[in-house]
């Protein structure tokens, strides 16, 4: 993730009142408090207020939370707290909560005292929170593990990047131009359930608009972008006039995303075949912006171009693709779509080869596109199904992205490897989970935070 989640951190404990006399203890519970805040720090941006003892600590808390916009509060108690407190914080903050079950000590010592019991037993009034929580229908998460435990650290990164890209979503617009590819039932959605439920917003954008651009550029700026590829990749055979074209249409999807201020585009790729001022498939333009971390999807596909915003959010980086050739001799199928993905990830920049597409001639032939192998390494994928009215499903896989010899077809291309089972055990899961035949991918292992998305966004999950 490029910036790191903002959290606010709310530590309490009840130290002082008629009846619990502990004041004294003070300066050692903010000591251990902000200790707290650094050791999130690593992997959030800490919004943190001071110790919480009482209700208008509570309240300031809620307003510095508001006016710093933060994407989940991380609960904790040092000691016991009377539940009427955080609610304070609770009731005027509308982000996730995440309830860190946590103390200093990893064992109960035989010399312990009560300053060292009432400094580690936040535990004792946890129970109450969770109670009171679900009286007022507020849904939280707990992670349990003494302060510096890797385990509970790690759940806790996972919770506060989940709360980012949920953040992200609500945020951000997908622009559409043109249509779902004509007959592909995965494609057809309710864009305002997505609004609802996901977050996007869908805004059509007229593909009359970028075929002006193209109509109106220079050919020196297309050779000017030229001439940077050709000091990026390995190698470009493409014709000078389709190189040219493509340029210009790489540059107008450029200018057209950032004046509309998209996040990410689903296209309908074949919308300007006929168009006498573009005429070819602009695999090149669509695959040079999700190398440069703007997700574009083929056919018009608005579900997996959330699936790619959220590795983006997550990973910082992600691709479209698609299931093509099983492998069954090698144990692995080959991930691909056509002349579409993010060269970035290739195995190397020299091995990207610029070639013409062979996928959808227009009325001026193939535009420029892309054949590469991706990179080696572990790799997760997502697909964003839509399984009926309101009902929104992620379909999650690891595996692995072994070495291949890409094959001369323009395009983009993986080998994957099932790590549970074969691959025959891997595609007839796929097939029965209710994915779209596209998917998003990155690499690493990302199922945790991304079950955490699915828990926070309310929507069904399934692991393959």
């Amino acid at each position: 993730m490029d910036v790191k989640p903002k959290i606010g951190l709310l530590v309490t404990a009840l130290l002082e009142d008629d009846y619990n006399k502990t004041g004294h203890i003070r300066p050692h519970a903010q000591k251990a408090a902000q200790e707290m805040a650094e050791i999130l720090s690593p992997f959030a941006q800490v919004i943190f207020p001071g110790l919480v003892e009482e209700e208008s600590h509570a309240q300031n808390a809620a307003e510095v939370f508001n006016r710093e916009q933060i994407e989940c509060i991380i609960f904790a108690e040092l000691a016991y707290t009377k539940g009427l407190v955080p609610l304070r914080t609770f009731l005027s903050c509308t982000v996730p909560i995440i309830i860190w079950n946590t103390q200093f000590l990893t064992s109960y010592p035989e010399n312990t005292n009560f300053d060292l019991i009432m400094l580690n037993s936040g535990m004792c009034g946890l129970p109450e929170i969770g109670q009171m929580l679900l009286r007022i229908r507020r849904p939280f998460w707990v992670v349990t593990g003494s302060l510096r435990d890797p385990k509970a650290l790690q759940e806790l990164k996972e919770w506060t990047w989940a709360a980012g890209a949920i953040q992200r979503l609500k945020d951000a617009t997908i622009g559409v131009i043109g249509h779902p590819f004509e007959g592909m039932a995965d494609l057809r959605i309710d864009e305002v359930s997505l609004r609802t439920t996901l977050g996007p917003v869908c805004w059509p954008v007229e593909g009359e608009l970028v075929a002006n651009k193209v109509d109106h550029l220079s050919d020196q700026s297309a050779l000017d972008l030229i001439r940077e590829e050709k000091e990026k990749y390995g190698s470009i055979e493409v014709p000078e006039e389709t190189l040219i074209r493509s340029a210009k249409l790489a540059i107008a999807l450029e200018e057209t995303t950032k004046e509309k201020s998209l996040d990410a585009v689903a296209l309908f790729d074949q919308i300007w075949l006929n168009d006498s001022r573009v005429g070819i498939i602009p695999s090149y333009g669509t695959s040079r912006m999700v190398a440069m971390g703007i997700p574009f999807t083929c056919e018009a596909d608005v579900p997996q171009a959330v699936s790619m915003l959220v590795f983006e959010a997550i990973a910082g980086h992600s691709t479209f693709l698609e299931n093509y050739v099983m492998d069954f001799e090698q144990d692995s199928i080959i991930l691909s779509h056509d002349g579409h993905g993010n060269p970035s990830l290739a195995l190397s920049s020299q091995s990207v080869k610029m070639k013409p597409s062979i996928y959808y001639k227009g009325v001026h032939g193939f535009g420029a596109s892309f054949e590469y192998a991706y990179r080696t390494g572990l790799v997760t994928l997502l697909s964003l199904g839509y399984v009926g009215k309101d009902q929104w499903k992620f379909i999650i896989c690891e595996g692995e992205s072994i070495h291949m010899k890409p094959r001369a077809v323009v395009a983009p291309q993986m080998a994957f490897r099932y790590p549970k089972g074969s691959i025959a055990e891997y595609a007839t899961k796929w097939c029965a989970s209710g994915a779209s035949h596209h998917h998003a991918l990155a690499y690493g292992q990302w199922t945790g935070t991304l079950v955490k998305i699915a828990h926070l966004l309310g929507v069904e999950y399934e692991i393959i």
